[in-house]
């Protein structure tokens, strides 16, 4: 019964992470982004300083400040690779920001970390924003994807007629992360290929 028992829990392990592996291999087929895909070895020690440590690096020709993304929407970005791993600063980390827009009204401004969740700074006073919708990236910083999901506007404040405070509810379960991919090349940031065809018209 226990080797039964055990032979179940293996079982279940790898369904796991071939469903997981699936979903990357979903997403690395449909974005026009190149990706290569990482495991996620260790996570940081520190609750204001949020990071993870992905088993991929120089070697595999990755750099500070390459994107690092999940299908569920945004992680982080290589902050310090060595040859066989590298550090990633989690999108919630304090330090961290990254430009955003609301995919309903167009509203800008600037996604940062608080250590738990996200917060959108910068939003202009005469800005359409509602509670629910969700919040994509820019692409305005240079290294993140432009149209990657980053979360949804979980609550918001005015003061003096001026957004004081707009949560995000983060669109990725950060304590759950096993696999992610990293964007190699920004060249295609926005989906858009060279000769000015849409990835779709390209394929």
């Amino acid at each position: 019964m226990a080797q039964l028992r055990i032979g179940l829990q293996q079982e279940r392990a790898l369904a796991e992470q071939s469903r997981m592996l699936q979903q990357l291999l979903g997403m690395k087929t449909e974005t026009a982004l190149e990706t290569t895909a990482a495991y996620v070895i260790a996570g940081g020690a520190s609750p204001d300083f949020r990071t993870v440590t992905i088993d991929k690096g120089t070697g595999g020709g990755l750099k500070p400040d390459m994107a690092v993304i999940s299908p569920a929407g945004v992680v982080g970005r290589i902050i310090l690779p060595t040859t066989r791993a590298a550090k990633v600063q989690l999108l919630i980390d304090r330090d961290a920001a990254a430009g955003a827009v609301t995919e309903r009204a167009r509203a800008q401004g600037v996604i940062v970390g608080t250590g738990t969740s996200l917060r959108l700074d910068h939003v202009p006073g005469t800005a359409d924003i509602k509670v629910g919708d969700r919040v994509v990236t820019s692409g305005i910083e240079g290294i993140y994807p432009k149209g990657f999901e980053i979360g949804q506007i979980e609550s918001i404040e005015r003061r003096a007629g001026e957004f004081s405070a707009v949560i995000i509810r983060p669109a990725v379960d950060f304590s759950s992360l096993e696999a992610v991919l990293v964007v190699l090349t920004a060249s295609n940031l926005a989906g858009v290929l060279d000769d000015g065809r849409s990835g779709d018209e390209a394929r």
